[in-house]
């Protein structure tokens, strides 16, 4: 008796337990895409289309309108690696190196100014989209449901090699 009693719970909180089972929706697939930043100018356009008060915006990149968004506080940022939350002040200047300069005024005084770098836009050259494939059974249409965009930078050597790419933010959707 203890057997089936275990048994039928144990069967109730299966059947109960799939993920799926309310929804006409199953996941067909994570999917991961890159696309090049240069390449994306047709985003911009079609963002007029939907909302001709962002016709000033024709002629940027897309990590340009990106960062200005971040910057403007419309998009949160987030750190790739620690999953922190990016100040959108600081959105240029996030992990990036600082100097230290010898500074002369005109008395001959001198004093250590730090300098801080900035990130250019034009060096986000691949924006990374990650989303999932779901297929709607009752119509079988595909939707895709896009969880995170990242912002690739180019990595270059002292020298001035090129490296690689890495991700300098991610934005959640």
């Amino acid at each position: 008796m203890k057997k089936q009693l275990i048994l039928f719970a144990l069967a109730g909180f299966t059947i109960g337990g799939f993920a799926q089972s309310t929804s006409n929706s199953v996941l067909v697939r994570l999917d991961t895409t890159t696309l090049k930043a240069s390449e994306c100018e047709w985003i911009i356009k079609s963002l007029v289309k939907n909302d001709p008060a962002l016709t000033q915006e024709l002629g940027r990149s897309l990590p340009q309108f990106i960062f200005g968004a971040i910057e403007k506080g419309k998009l949160r940022a987030f750190d790739p690696i620690t999953n922190e939350l990016i100040p959108a002040k600081k959105i240029r200047t996030w992990q990036m190196p600082s100097d230290s300069i010898m500074s002369y005024d005109d008395q001959g005084n001198s004093k250590i100014v730090v300098i801080q770098r900035q990130r250019q836009s034009d060096r986000i050259d691949q924006i990374r989209i990650s989303h999932d494939w779901n297929l709607d059974v009752a119509t079988g249409k595909l939707q895709s449901v896009i969880k995170w965009v990242e912002l690739r930078e180019k990595i270059y050597t002292a020298m001035g090699g090129f490296l690689g790419y890495t991700a300098m933010c991610r934005i959640y959707y």
